[in-house]
């Protein structure tokens, strides 16, 4: 019987766990990590892979979500993005919803479910040392990036996260609001709201940022903690994230920043990936490319949040929307997908009733069509794009 190594407890690893002893029952599977190293509590928010992968692999119901100081999201609320400044919502269709989770906690609450079903190996081990068939390296940030891109186009590289407290929560969607430092999240919790302050350091001090989040705390009526984080990051993606026997997913393959929650559908993305690898449907070539296609449009449907700018001319956004708009510009003329989504959603603008249309059209990263014509009204893109199309 072949063998298979998970590395790393943290949620990549979690994931990885219950993806693989779903769907590879023909592997004896083994769990490796360090207990020594602090797992990472980041990236509480997600899109309908979650509520999807709880389900398919551990029977995971709406209704199991205290257990992970979960709440229900069911989209998420934006506002200030755009020269024009609206408010609105980006939900999900139908029935359909995701989840805000305590990262910790769904880490051991997956523990907790598979821990009799695995063998578990705590040292401290880098991939390539572990004598197995198959390894998912989810061994978190890597110490360098010569193995990576590090794109210097995407607008945000710090975060100041503040817990705020509560009995219960007020709201059941993710907030993304733009400020003049950058954006502010929110990730309603049934315990807490986290709110995080995503800024470039290059043109805005911490102070400044915390100061200006101060008019967030009032709006939602949130009581501020000294439980607060702050640190600057990378965003960074790997050249080569397949090499036949290793995997990687998390922070050991990928991270950008956290606006439309993508991590957990990228890292649902890399394992199903993997399989199709491990079992021959797909060669180490189709693989990388098929990683480097699904990063690219996740980073497209970043870029486009900051393309039409925001309310506040201040130099982030200057800088912001100038390098997302020669993004998008870039992609519309290399990447014939997203091409030809703006262009139908374009020529069909003035009709209200499109929904027959999407059934045409790819998913794109973790966007369908109805996503884009949501977001592309909601951000004031209609001209902008319509001219790059043209």
């Amino acid at each position: 019987m072949k063998k298979l190594v998970v590395l790393g407890r943290g949620t990549a690893g979690a994931q990885a766990i219950i993806h693989f002893l779903r769907w590879m029952n023909d592997c004896e599977i083994e769990w490796h990590y360090d207990p020594n190293i602090k797992t990472q509590a980041v990236g509480e928010g997600s899109t309908l892979a979650l509520p999807k992968n709880l389900y398919n692999c551990l029977e995971f119901y709406h209704t199991d979500l205290e257990k992970i100081y979960g709440t229900p999201k069911y989209g998420v609320y934006k506002k200030n993005w755009g020269k024009q400044g609206k408010e609105f919502f980006h939900p999900f269709i139908g029935h359909s919803i995701s989840y805000h989770f305590n990262a910790v906690a769904l880490q051991n609450y997956i523990f907790d479910k598979v821990k009799d079903r695995v063998k578990i190996v705590e040292h401290n081990i880098t991939s390539d040392k572990i004598d197995a068939d198959y390894v998912v390296d989810c061994s978190g940030k890597p110490e360098e990036y010569s193995k990576f891109i590090t794109p210097d186009d995407i607008a945000v590289n710090s975060v100041h996260v503040t817990q705020c407290y509560w009995d219960h929560p007020t709201f059941f969607y993710t907030l993304a609001i733009a400020r003049p430092h950058g954006w502010i999240f929110g990730i309603p919790l049934t315990n807490r709201c986290s709110i995080g302050y995503m800024y470039n350091n290059k043109f805005s001090s911490l102070e400044e940022v915390k100061q200006d989040v101060i008019d967030v705390f009032k709006e939602y009526n949130l009581t501020p903690s000294k439980d607060t984080n702050t640190f600057t990051f990378n965003n960074y993606y790997r050249k080569v994230n397949f090499d036949g026997r290793i995997a990687y997913s998390g922070n050991a393959s990928f991270f950008l920043e956290p606006l439309e929650a993508t991590s957990i559908a990228f890292m649902d993305q890399i394992q199903r990936i993997a399989y199709d690898l491990w079992n021959n449907t797909m060669s180490i070539d189709m693989a990388n490319k098929a990683y480097t296609k699904y990063v690219e449009q996740i980073k497209t449907i970043l870029l486009l949040h900051y393309c039409n700018g925001s309310i506040y001319d201040t130099a982030f956004w200057t800088n912001a929307q100038q390098k997302s708009s020669e993004w998008i510009e870039y992609r519309l003329k290399t990447d014939g997908e997203f091409n030809q989504i703006l262009s139908l959603l374009s020529l069909y603008n003035n009709d209200d009733n499109t929904s027959y249309l999407y059934d045409l059209l790819p998913e794109y990263g973790n966007w369908w069509a109805g996503s884009f014509k949501q977001n592309i009204k909601g951000l004031g893109l209609e001209q902008k794009l319509l001219n790059m199309v043209v």
